[in-house]
């Protein structure tokens, strides 16, 4: 980024275990290079507290995390640090032990964890662990620590056309993973908003290049949009998805994960899948063909993913997904070709 920009110095954002990495190059000498470092709900004092599991990064007691918090203040001199966590529901920054697979046990955690002392530290209220960075507060209050004054505007404005690139990674054996995948089919369709039918031919169609980089697609940014990738030994997957009102070079596209038994008999599978954000019930509205996902626990939001399963009757109808303001309507796909269908949210 320095090197692109000739800045003299850059701001670094991260989320969760990304602000550790941030953390960690500052306190090992990077800070000459980061003026500013904001930590959007990071489990900077851990998820837990134990005597247990030391060498993890995750817990509060351990050697990584120690160094990191060493000394009267917790941030690195020369570098302004900004912490933003949720009042309550970040489910990294609780006081019980059900989300890390031990209910009932005491984390020594609690919703202030996230907080450093010598840092700028605010509460963004009722928002998810993701929504720390991703939610229009965030947004905000990022924007006001870097540049200085509050921005323009929240909301997006649209351009004239947009192009859309990113990059194809892989799920070998079901694992996700940032590998690159090479020779991956990429196929982009102009869709319905009310019933996810394609309106013509494709609009694009390439194949991801040797680094994985697939694109760029040229839309207008008022359609919603099918993109469909199929790679060779993974889930060919329908991603739908609500308009692009800029264009974007990080449109990276992942296949679903394979069917698995839980999918035996099934005629078609479709996900909700709000990749930048969690379920949060009763917060949202949250319905998916039209009713309340009953995968989907109320609480604390945990969940980012439900999923429907359809009978072979079923094929080809049309399937909503509504998060809040946002609506997604996908079309189910047979599971017979080894396909799923994902309406991906995207606030």
């Amino acid at each position: 980024m320095q090197r692109r920009t000739g800045a003299p110095r850059v701001a670094l954002v991260g989320n969760s275990r990304g602000g550790n990495s941030i953390r960690s190059y500052i306190k090992s000498g990077g800070g000459a290079d980061v003026s500013h470092a904001v930590l959007c709900g990071v489990p900077n004092h851990g998820v837990y507290d134990w005597d247990d599991g030391l060498g993890n990064e995750f817990n509060g007691r351990g050697p990584f995390l120690r160094g990191l918090n060493e000394g009267e203040s917790e941030v690195t001199p020369g570098t302004a640090f900004l912490t933003l966590r949720s009042d309550g529901i970040d489910k990294y920054a609780q006081a019980d032990g059900r989300f890390v697979a031990k209910p009932g046990t005491p984390t020594g955690i609690t919703a202030e964890g996230p907080a450093l002392k010598g840092a700028t530290n605010l509460a963004l209220g009722a928002v998810d662990h993701r929504e720390t960075a991703f939610h229009p507060r965030a947004f905000r209050e990022i924007y006001k620590f870097i540049a200085g004054r509050e921005p323009d505007r929240i909301s997006i404005t649209p351009e004239a056309e947009v192009k859309l690139s990113g990059l194809v990674t892989g799920t070998p054996g079901g694992v996700q993973t940032n590998r690159p995948v090479a020779g991956a089919s990429v196929e982009v369709y102009r869709v319905s908003p009310d019933s996810g039918e394609r309106i013509g031919g494709a609009i694009h169609a390439s194949q991801s290049a040797e680094d994985g980089r697939w694109g760029p697609a040229k839309v207008d940014p008022s359609w919603p949009l099918e993109i469909v990738l199929t790679s060779a030994g993974s889930t060919t997957t329908h991603f739908y998805r609500s308009p692009f009102p800029r264009s974007s070079d990080i449109v990276h596209l992942r296949a679903a994960r394979p069917l698995g038994p839980a999918d035996a008999g099934a005629g078609a599978i479709v996900l909700m899948s709000r990749p930048r954000g969690y379920f949060g019930l009763p917060r949202d509205v949250v319905l998916f063909d039209g009713k309340e996902p009953a995968d989907v626990k109320a609480g604390v939001p945990t969940d980012s993913t439900s999923t429907l399963r359809l009978s072979a009757a079923e094929v080809g109808r049309p399937v909503a997904a509504l998060f809040n303001q946002e609506r997604i309507v996908a079309r189910a796909w047979p599971a017979a070709e080894n396909r799923i269908a994902i309406a991906e949210l995207t606030y």
